[in-house]
């Protein structure tokens, strides 16, 4: 049985390069160049050490937040926490009522927001002031429109410490925030011999392509 398949994940996504023809194209989500928070970890900045990035693509839309963790000397340091929303699809949209909420807090509290601001047709941008009490966390959640067929959210678990992070903690590496809000629309044609939910993995002929983001399969029978 021979089965077509078309994948669309991120490129930050580890592949193992595939021997027979593959053709692809890159769809950059939007058109306008847009800055992003950086994921600088090795200074602190006003005494916060911020670590990483937090990504949720289980949808069409991206959800990308900086940091992933921050390190605070003492309880009650401030800490900002900058969310960015990439959409598959021009803004505004039929299911407009999308927003971008902060939930289940641990150990923190938000003293401050503010509004959440389009930088063009495709990205959303906020922030939050977030006051580290102790060892915590921090959800943050972007909500689908109301009927959106593209998803329902996308969420992420910010991590709050009091201390100083560790050399591994701080040398850890990053893809950039280019390479995870770019996509690649990949096309390939090949026996299909497994797929693994769990693991969001399939393979091909003898190669196993691990997906981060969102894929649909056709299959054609011989």
């Amino acid at each position: 049985m021979e089965q077509k398949i078309v994948i669309a994940f991120i490129l930050c996504a580890i592949f193992v390069a595939l021997p027979f023809a593959v053709s692809y194209a890159e769809n950059h989500v939007g058109s306008q160049s847009v800055e992003l928070p950086s994921t600088t970890t090795s200074n602190p900045t006003n005494g916060v050490y911020y670590v990483g990035f937090a990504m949720s693509h289980e949808g069409d839309d991206v959800l990308y937040v900086v940091p992933a963790q921050a390190y605070v000397e003492k309880p009650g340091a401030l800490v900002t926490v900058n969310v960015t929303v990439k959409f598959k699809h021009a803004q505004p949209c039929p299911y407009s009522d999308w927003r971008i909420t902060v939930e289940n807090p641990k150990n923190v509290e938000v003293v401050n927001e503010t509004k959440t601001e389009l930088k063009d047709s495709y990205t959303a941008f906020k922030w939050y002031t977030v006051k580290v009490l102790g060892n915590g966390s921090l959800d943050i959640v972007y909500h689908y429109g109301s009927g959106c067929p593209y998803g329902t959210e996308e969420r992420v678990t910010i991590k709050f410490y009091i201390g100083t992070p560790n050399e591994n903690v701080l040398n850890q590496s990053a893809s950039s925030p280019e390479e995870v809000l770019n996509t690649t629309s990949l096309n390939v044609t090949g026996t299909v011999k497994a797929v693994n939910l769990a693991l969001r993995a399939v393979v091909v002929e003898n190669y196993t392509i691990e997906i981060r983001g969102r894929w649909t399969g056709r299959t054609t029978r011989a």
